[in-house]
């Protein structure tokens, strides 16, 4: 498995004669598109404040118990970035932290999914899941991650909006109607 995960890394990184227009979509992704995020909220609340008042609080959730995940798996194993490995180019400056699970997959992840479990929302969480997929292929184009660990990243993303929705359930009841 992690024969396979490095060769996938060696075929998805953008190597020293990769087009700068792949390097800089990748490097806007990987660091700028969290700013999309606040802008769909809040376009969302303008349009439907009180339905969205339940994916939102899942999603900060979920976002809190996936990153917790993420730090407690990272205690048990200190994966090595691949440039640390001196695998492939790293086309963003990063430092040595624990590469496995990916965070970014995670909380773009458990964005996604939280919005995706409440039907009214799934085109948003459709949405989402699009831009999980292209900041988490971003990551590895830079050079900062495994493939394995932005699909770990993502299940936990996944793992961590159930149990999100399935905690505000227990606590606030319920949602009313199928599509709240």
């Amino acid at each position: 498995m992690i024969a396979l995960d490095r060769e996938l890394f060696l075929l998805l990184n953008a190597d020293a004669g990769a087009q700068s227009w792949l390097v800089e979509a990748g490097y806007f992704l990987s660091v700028h598109a969290q700013w999309l995020v606040p802008a769909l909220i809040v376009g969302l609340a303008l349009h439907r404040w009180r339905p969205l008042v339940r994916p939102v609080v899942a999603a900060a959730l979920a976002i809190l118990l996936g990153s917790l995940a993420c730090e407690l798996i990272a205690l048990a194993w200190d994966r090595p970035r691949p440039f640390e490995n001196g695998l492939g180019y790293q086309h963003l400056a990063h430092g040595p932290s624990p590469s496995f699970p990916s965070s970014h997959a995670t909380v773009y992840g458990a964005l996604a999914f939280s919005f995706l479990l409440v039907p009214r929302y799934r085109p948003v969480g459709g949405f989402l899941l699009a831009l999980t997929a292209l900041v988490s292929v971003s990551r590895v184009v830079l050079g900062v991650h495994y493939p394995l660990d932005i699909a770990i990243g993502v299940v936990i993303g996944w793992l961590a909006a159930i149990a999100a929705h399935g905690l505000i359930d227990q606590l606030a009841g319920p949602r009313l109607a199928p599509d709240a």
